[in-house]
């Protein structure tokens, strides 16, 4: 079985970290540099850092900050924000990207989507899913377009992964949406990412019940509580889904 990953977000807003409450209200939580330090000596299994301003800026993401990001990691890193072209994914492969993240163009260019899959593989192609679950057969955020619909045409087009994003439960700590994860992992064959609502460690080994999830990613648990990767990949492995660790630290129960 394939071991389930842990993966801290972080949200660059061009100049520093930012943490967000149902995708508003950013709060600036540090230096991008410094926390992909920190992980990177925690044994993160993959890193997302997405400049989430970007797009609506009309910006191209600072190839330079993530430069400085990737140099810190020894981790896989999906790099996001911007990206609308050929151009933009090849230049981030080339500075040591792993993966990039699609979203905005995702929506208003799926042709695109075909042509970054024939041009780089599908493996390192994710989609980014920002999902409204308050909406009619959840849409996707701030749009008038059926999360569901969307997924199976990804998918169609040759992505190979999905990051989702539950928006109403993002920055709240009180937990996974369960229901909707299930009803999101039914629908497709794609490993999907899932995020929005981790507060403490037990949120997160229930996800696993659904077999196409094969990562979590969070943020606020991570900035705002003492818990550390560590303490989610323990709890995650003692509900007997595999995960990457050291397994004196496992059986030490040792906080990293």
């Amino acid at each position: 079985m394939l071991k389930k990953r842990v993966i801290p977000v972080l949200s660059f807003n061009g100049f520093a970290l930012v943490k967000t409450k149902q995708f508003g209200n950013p709060r600036m939580v540090g230096n991008p540099m410094q926390a992909a330090r920190v992980y990177n000596s925690r044994n993160v299994d993959e890193l997302i850092f997405v400049d989430i301003f970007a797009t609506k800026q009309h910006r191209k993401i600072n190839l330079s900050v993530v430069k400085q990001v990737i140099n810190e990691c020894f981790m896989p890193v999906t790099i996001g924000g911007g990206i609308d072209s050929i151009k933009d994914i090849h230049d981030l492969l080339q500075i040591g990207a792993d993966k990039v993240v699609i979203k905005t163009a995702a929506i208003h260019s799926p042709d695109f989507i075909k042509e970054a899959v024939k041009t780089f593989g599908s493996q390192c192609i994710v989609i980014a899913i920002d999902v409204d679950t308050t909406a009619d057969k959840c849409k996707i955020f701030q749009n008038d377009i059926y999360a569901l619909d969307f997924i199976k045409s990804v998918q169609d087009l040759g992505a190979g992964e999905l990051f989702i994003n539950d928006v109403m439960n993002d920055g709240l700590m009180n937990g996974f949406n369960m229901d909707f994860f299930k009803s999101i992992s039914s629908e497709t064959s794609l490993p999907i990412i899932a995020c929005g609502g981790a507060g403490k460690p037990d949120h997160f080994p229930d996800l696993f019940l659904n077999k196409n999830i094969t990562g979590v990613a969070a943020a606020s648990i991570f900035h705002y509580t003492q818990y550390t990767p560590f303490d989610i990949k323990f709890a995650i492995n003692k509900r007997g889904y595999p995960v990457r660790l050291f397994d004196q630290h496992l059986n030490e129960g040792v906080n990293l």
